[in-house]
């Protein structure tokens, strides 16, 4: 059991003493938010919602250009059936093809067009700020990953001393023991306490790797990649006085640049512009059209006078006699016409404007409009409720920095006082005045009181970090 907990303390010093080398290979805080940016899926979805609403505003701005559509058909028909060329009916079967352009523009609609536009350019800046919001919770996720590896580090560093000091006070005792001026119990409380701290080092160890695979996990990493963070020098700024802070100030700051308020302003504007749309439909509308056209048919045909005539003689009845009647009928030839002949003859033209005046539409209409209104009621519902969660966000953070800061300084009295009761314990235990048991129930008081340092230090750095965001300030760590 010993030789895997050395193994794993050489192991952890060696990785501690590697950190210089690999310093040019490591992540900085900007680093980790700007691969997120460029490589987190919530952050990539974000961007696909802001183009299909870039999309949607180019498509509504669209609407006001004219439609042009070409149409043919190519078939056989068969029994009785209307020759396209003549619409005279024909029994006999007819290869037919025709063909047609056509063109409409609105050119009025009640402003719904217009409005239609408004109402997606207000859509796509609210999804602009629905991304930026979504950028800002990842790096605040990130930059509290980040931290928490720094924290967990600095607890590991802070086990594996209390583990060198232990076996550097178990060599000081056995040399004790040999001179008599020890029990040989003293040496088996070490030990002891010595497995407690490589155990509780082990623990901090594992910390250490969780916290980097959250941080791998937020940057969608692969759990096997070879993540090292820099380690810059964290310090507590020391001209920062929490109760200083001053919610009407900060909330007003922040107000008019926090995502999620500007996100729900837009979607009030976008809102408004329904209802507008929504009345335009009470309005006529007019457009105006034009058509070109023209038709083919196997059955058109071209009958041509010849110059001659054909004789008949008839008999008819007049008087009781038979009196013979002569007919002189003309000759024509009959002649198919060709393909484009063809189209050239049907070629037909078509203009004209369309009025269209709503009198009754079972009170669609109106319905309509009363559910846009509603729609406003609800944008400017989720504005307040995004402004009071705003303001209550920000005086949460605030309590908790000064709840921090008091929690933090505690923690550094705690710190002076159990390492006086410490050094006062281990002079007298190198006198032979007190037990080992003695000695270490100070020593780990003092690591207990250490790591609530560490651990308050971290969190109250971290709520300053939350308050610099709402300040808009970039999160960094000096």
């Amino acid at each position: 059991m010993k030789q895997p907990i050395k193994y794993f303390l050489l192991s952890a010093c060696f990785h501690f003493a590697c950190m210089s080398l690999q310093a040019q290979d490591a992540w900085s805080l900007q680093k980790c938010v700007q691969y997120a940016l460029d490589n987190n899926i919530s952050v990539k979805q974000a961007e696909a919602n802001v183009q299909i609403a870039l999309l949607a505003e180019k498509q509504a701005k669209s609407a006001r250009l004219p439609n042009v559509n070409a149409s043919s058909n190519v078939g056989k028909q068969f029994g009785r059936t209307i020759d396209p060329t003549t619409n005279s009916f024909v029994t006999s079967g007819i290869g037919y093809n025709s063909m047609s352009l056509n063109a409409n523009v609105s050119l009025f609609s009640g402003g719904q067009k217009y409005h239609s536009v408004l109402q997606a350019d207000w859509d796509a800046k609210a999804s602009f700020a629905d991304q930026g919001k979504t950028i800002n919770n990842l790096s605040l996720q990130i930059a509290s990953a980040y931290l928490n590896i720094l924290l967990t580090e600095e607890q590991e560093r802070s086990a594996l001393k209390r583990v060198a000091q232990s076996n550097e006070q178990l060599k000081s005792t056995l040399k004790l023991i040999e001179a008599g001026s020890q029990p040989q119990a003293e040496r088996y409380t070490i030990e002891a306490q010595i497995a407690r701290e490589e155990q509780s080092a082990i623990v901090a160890h594992n910390n250490v790797e969780m916290a980097y695979l959250s941080l791998k996990q937020l940057l969608q990493l692969e759990p096997d990649f070879v993540l090292e963070i820099q380690k810059p020098e964290v310090r507590i700024p020391a001209d920062v006085n929490p109760d200083l802070f001053d919610l009407k100030a900060i909330y007003e700051e922040a107000i008019g640049r926090q995502p999620s308020v500007v996100s729900a302003e837009f979607r009030i504007k976008s809102a408004e512009e329904g209802v507008k749309i929504a009345k335009a439909a009470y309005m006529p509308s007019i457009s105006a059209f034009a058509s070109l056209s023209s038709n083919f048919s196997t059955q058109y045909k071209d009958y041509v006078y010849t110059g001659n005539y054909k004789q008949r003689t008839t008999i008819v009845g007049i008087g009781g006699n038979d009196v013979p009647v002569v007919f002189y009928d003309p000759e024509v030839q009959v002649r198919s016409i060709n393909y484009l002949n063809q189209m050239d003859r049907n070629f037909g033209q078509n203009v004209g404007i369309s009025l269209n005046v709503p009198i009754y539409q079972n009170g669609r209409t109106h319905l309509s409009v009363e559910r846009a209104r509603l729609n406003i009621l609800n944008a400017q519902l989720t504005s307040n409720q995004a402004k009071q969660t705003l303001k209550n966000d920000i005086q949460t953070a605030i309590a908790n920095v000064r709840s921090a800061k008091r929690q933090m300084d505690a923690a550094s009295k705690s710190v002076d006082a159990n390492r006086i009761a410490f050094t006062n314990a281990e002079k007298r235990y190198a006198l032979g005045a007190n037990s080992a048991l003695d000695f270490f129930t100070a020593k780990t008081n003092l690591a207990i009181s250490e790591n609530d340092l560490i651990v308050a230090k971290y969190d109250y750095l971290f709520r300053l970090k939350i308050l610099d965001f709402y300040q808009g300030k970039t999160l960094a760590i000096d």
